[in-house]
């Protein structure tokens, strides 16, 4: 519980009493590797943060392949904020890439805090804002760059996924062929080793 609320203390600071009620209503998951937070085509009615683990989301395009969107590691919030607010079908799909363990916020729990916690409109307002700001900008920085640049960007800002997630899903991710991926990961053990030499 100690992450979450030194997650929000990053934003604004919570009252005692804002604090205890937020507590005492939320719900802990193992969410096994493979299982879904949530699937296309269904609402998503709930707001995960996820404490330990990686969360991927994906959808199929049109000729049926998977396309990774986004992945969202520990100490970040996830949910389709669209779907959840409008109740309209999520076009995204939410895996557990390996196991996570999460904090659970249902959608009567997030009413309830709307109407009892004087802080949180203001606090969820500044955590999607951040959230959008955060996946735009690393979106933008890893397709400014090319092939090489893009996978080295990408292993920068996600140290924990390269060794936890199938290289299809990276290769998704970052727009590239597996085969491209493979082949940059070669080079890019070459000159490590060629600078270690040196």
């Amino acid at each position: 519980m100690d992450a979450i609320f030194k997650y929000f203390d990053t934003f604004l600071t919570l009252s005692a009493e804002s604090k205890e009620l937020i507590a005492a209503n939320l719900e802990y998951e193992l969410i096994k590797k493979g299982d879904f937070l949530w699937k296309a085509g269904q609402r998503c009615n709930k707001f995960y943060f996820i404490v330990s683990g990686i969360a991927r989301l994906f959808f199929y395009t049109d000729e049926g392949e998977e396309n990774t969107v986004h992945f969202i590691v520990e100490n970040r919030f996830i949910t389709d904020l669209e779907s959840l607010r409008m109740q309209t079908p999520s076009s995204v799909s939410c895996i557990a890439a390996v196991d996570c363990n999460v904090i659970v916020i249902k959608s009567q729990t997030l009413q309830k805090f709307d109407k009892e916690v004087f802080e949180w409109h203001e606090l969820i307002r500044k955590i999607t804002e951040k959230t959008m700001f955060d996946k735009v900008k690393v979106r933008d920085i890893l397709y400014q760059k090319e092939a090489k640049e893009r996978f080295l960007s990408f292993l920068e800002h996600f140290p924990t996924i390269a060794n936890n997630v199938p290289a299809n899903q990276i290769a998704s991710y970052l727009g590239i062929s597996q085969y491209t991926l493979s082949h940059l990961k070669k080079e890019i053990a070459k000159d490590f080793l060629r600078n270690r030499k040196n």
